[in-house]
């Protein structure tokens, strides 16, 4: 679900806000925070992205004029339309998410992340990260990176099941 609810005001800053079960599809907790930060900073523009469980909730908030759009991300049901990439690409995404892991991982390597992370937006804005994500070489990343000595996430011994949940 996509709902365009306002226009960009020229000047004013914009925020993506993103959720998760919460705000703007249900009541309680998290959802009243969400509330009570967009609605008490009318001179910002947001953009909300709720992770849903399938993309059909309704909405339960009634939307300030500044809330520009709501995109529903569902967690279950088909996946995204993309190719996995190949290639040089899949080797550069793939270089992209092991720095990304890396930084989120390693304090020494927290310079990675913006670029990496700037990678991986475009990866998905092409609709190439979805793809990549859910296929064998992302795994491969992911448990390399996880195994990699000196790391503390190492001590924790994690397993390539782990890598696939």
């Amino acid at each position: 679900m996509h709902v365009d609810h306002g226009a960009r005001r020229p000047g004013a800053p914009r925020v993506t806000l993103l959720t998760e079960g919460t705000y703007p599809h249900s009541h309680g907790g998290v959802s009243v925070w969400c509330d009570q930060l967009v609605t008490g900073m009318p001179d910002i523009d947001f953009d909300v992205v709720a992770v849903t469980g399938t993309g059909r909730e309704p909405l339960v908030w009634d939307l300030p004029g500044h809330v520009l759009g709501v995109r529903s991300v569902p967690m279950w049901g088909t996946a995204p339309p993309g190719s996995p990439p190949r290639g040089r690409r899949r080797r550069q995404l793939a270089d992209a998410y092991e720095r990304f892991l890396t930084a989120l991982l390693d304090p020494a390597a927290e310079h990675g992340f913006a670029p990496a992370l700037h990678t991986l937006a475009r990866a998905a804005g092409d609709g190439g990260l979805s793809a990549f994500l859910r296929g064998d070489t992302a795994i491969t990343v992911l448990a390399t990176v996880w195994r990699r000595p000196g790391l503390a996430v190492r001590e924790a011994r994690p397993t390539l099941h782990d890598a696939l949940t």
